[in-house]
């Protein structure tokens, strides 16, 4: 006899038969319980060590995610901007501190056009610079190596307008023939808005005589009988709304929505600087975020690198912001570039976006 069956027999002896099978059944209840605790248990802490390592494996904050580990190549980085409202994200970018956050400390330096910023960029003066894109879709047809590393701004009717001095008698496109007219740069998004109305006035290019004029510089120059028009772009359309009349919208359904500006640096810049470029892209597209869930935003920060009052601000025409570049709409641009004559090919994208 085993040594439970000695114990059980003395049990037997000093206790009715039933108290020994209402004990026996509770022991074996209780080693039961005691079981499927211990199970419960084990269940608990496996399911605690997936739960915790499935969290682990859960993509990060995308901002966070995307960070390299090592520090930008380039803590400080000068880029080149316009004083117009295309140049907000840069400026927005650095008033909420978002360069700081990624290790960079950026330098804007305000240049008068897409066709200025072009050699400074290509000498290593600039890091990046405000592009036209047009601008730069003609300069690497001639041979330079230029890249769009982001988007800054897409065009809204009424943002970009020919207008002429408010006492011209000027009242049409069409009576712009033999007039002379001002534009940012020659060979850029100017020039092809302005030959777009030319054309569809009937008039072609040679038409007109076209002239290189800083946007700030514009309004002066109308006023002074320099020019008999100007291509205005916001916020020089409302500043100059008293002493200014409105001839054409430079954004006709055509180019509705037409990427208008970027920033580009050379190709060379990109391959040397990847983590200076990626910081500085994830800072402008959280303030490009920000600014189109509260485009107040832009129009707090113009004053403060444009000769524009508040009160103006408030009153201009406001394109979009995104984050994202738009490959499709991007092409739009290239496709008209081409098709009014600014370059004799086709533009090759993959050549001209990078980073």
């Amino acid at each position: 006899m085993t040594w439970l069956g000695e114990q059980l027999g003395r049990i037997a002896d000093d206790m009715p038969e039933r108290d020994l099978a209402a004990r026996a059944i509770a022991a074996h209840q209780r080693r039961r319980r005691n079981v499927m605790a211990l199970a419960a248990a084990a269940v608990a802490v496996v399911t605690m060590i997936a739960v915790t390592v499935a969290v682990r494996a859960l993509p990060g904050e995308p901002r966070a995610a995307a960070r390299p580990s090592a520090p930008p190549e380039l803590p400080v980085i000068k880029v080149g901007t316009l004083p117009t409202a295309e140049s907000a994200p840069v400026y927005v970018a650095q008033s909420q501190g978002y360069f700081e956050e990624e290790g960079l400390t950026v330098e804007p330096v305000l240049v008068t056009g897409a066709g200025a910023a072009t050699p400074p960029v290509e000498a290593g003066r600039l890091d990046l610079a405000y592009t036209d894109y047009v601008t730069l879709f003609r300069a690497n047809e001639r041979g330079k190596d230029f890249t769009i590393v982001a988007g800054l701004y897409r065009s809204a009717p009424g943002d970009l307008a020919i207008v002429v001095n408010a006492r011209s008698k000027i009242r049409t496109v069409r009576d712009l023939k033999r007039k002379k007219i001002a534009i940012p740069n020659l060979g850029g998004l100017g020039q092809l808005t302005v030959t777009a109305a030319l054309k569809r006035a009937g008039l072609k290019p040679r038409d007109v005589m076209m002239a290189e004029k800083p946007y700030p510089e514009m309004l002066h120059a109308l006023s002074a009988g320099q020019f008999d028009a100007a291509l205005l772009v916001e916020p020089f359309v409302t500043v100059g709304r008293e002493r200014s009349r409105i001839v054409a919208d430079a954004i006709p359904p055509e180019f509705a929505s037409l990427p208008t500006a970027g920033l580009a640096a050379t190709a060379e810049w990109v391959r040397e600087h990847p983590r200076t470029l990626a910081a500085f892209q994830r800072a402008l597209a959280k303030a490009q975020r920000l600014i189109a869930n509260d485009p107040r935003q832009v129009r707090e920060v113009l004053p403060t690198y444009s000769k524009t009052s508040p009160k103006e601000a408030a009153a201009m025409t406001l394109g979009s912001y995104p984050a994202e570049l738009d490959l499709t709409e991007l092409k739009r641009v290239a496709d008209l570039t081409h098709a009014h004559g600014l370059v004799e090919r086709p533009v090759d994208l993959r050549g001209a976006v990078g980073g």
